[in-house]
């Protein structure tokens, strides 16, 4: 799951591990889209495309790593930190993050066997490989940035 802001070189390399990981015969794939009401206080948040936009995107990605998988994967959105795998009533093996949010794959896997009485998912992380680590709060805090620069030589021409 996550944000899918533009999908930059750590979207797709979660994505890719996810799918990679799912049994070609018999697994199945849930991607979660953290939905538009949870991005608001989000930082720049006025640059990240609607809901409808991000997970066309992760579709797009994800037909044309795989496209024999797709009748396998479904998108839903998140409106919650844990999504899906904190529900009772799903079932889970693994969840699929980045080392940035490690941390909250702990915290639900304490919350599946504490409060839910189910079993910890397997955590497969991903790891930044790129010396200099791009994210999509970066990415957007450019696009303001470029933003500011042509509205400043516009000003000064």
């Amino acid at each position: 799951g996550g944000t899918f802001d533009g999908l930059h070189f750590g979207h797709r390399k979660l994505l890719t591990l996810a799918m990679s990981s799912v049994n070609p015969v018999t697994g199945r794939l849930l991607v979660g889209v953290t939905a538009d009401e949870m991005l608001k206080k989000k930082e720049n948040a006025e640059y990240i495309p609607c809901l409808k936009d991000r997970m066309d995107g992760v579709r797009a990605f994800l037909s044309r790593l795989s496209p024999g998988m797709m009748n396998r994967v479904k998108m839903v959105p998140i409106s919650d930190s844990f999504g899906p795998p904190g529900q009772p009533d799903q079932h889970f093996d693994a969840l699929v993050l980045s080392h940035e949010t490690l941390e909250t794959g702990y915290k639900l896997n304490q919350y599946r066997v504490k409060d839910l009485g189910i079993k910890p998912l397997y955590l497969l992380c991903t790891r930044r490989t790129e010396a200099h680590g791009m994210s999509s709060t970066a990415l957007r805090r450019l696009r303001v940035l470029k933003g500011k620069d042509t509205a400043v030589n516009k000003s000064t021409a």
